[in-house]
């Protein structure tokens, strides 16, 4: 990857030892100030692909910090779930973001089928 390239901020922000300090800057304006009353608040949900887009990369950056740095996108990862889980958002929605999100990183690209889960025993129980 050129060091010109997008997606080659992210791996120099690793690298420079600065990820963590974008990171505390990418959440501080995901929240908004607000009068007190956190229901008014119309707060950002801190993801992965808003952080990147504040670095001006893409999230294909993401895969290459995880082959390149793991420790480091593990520590994005657990800051972002964090924030995410303790956020005022709808949590229907964190829900949907951390399935998505989260899921994606733990399945390998072998592993993207379907699997069914029976809560009973069909031969015993029938259909």
């Amino acid at each position: 990857m050129k060091s010109n390239e997008p997606a080659s901020l992210l791996i120099r922000a690793a690298e420079e030892g600065t990820l963590a300090r974008k990171l505390k800057a990418y959440l501080k304006s995901c929240r908004q100030p607000g009068d007190g009353d956190a229901k008014k608040r119309e707060e950002r949900l801190p993801n992965f692909a808003g952080f990147c887009a504040s670095l001006g990369c893409g999230t294909r950056a993401l895969e290459h910090l995880r082959r390149t740095y793991p420790e480091i996108f593990d520590y994005l990862a657990a800051v972002l779930e964090d924030e995410a889980l303790n956020s005022s958002r709808s949590p229907a929605i964190v829900n949907a973001y951390i399935k998505d999100k989260f899921g994606a990183w733990e399945r390998d690209a072998d592993e993207d089928r379907v699997q069914l889960i029976f809560e009973h025993d069909i031969l015993e129980d029938g259909v």
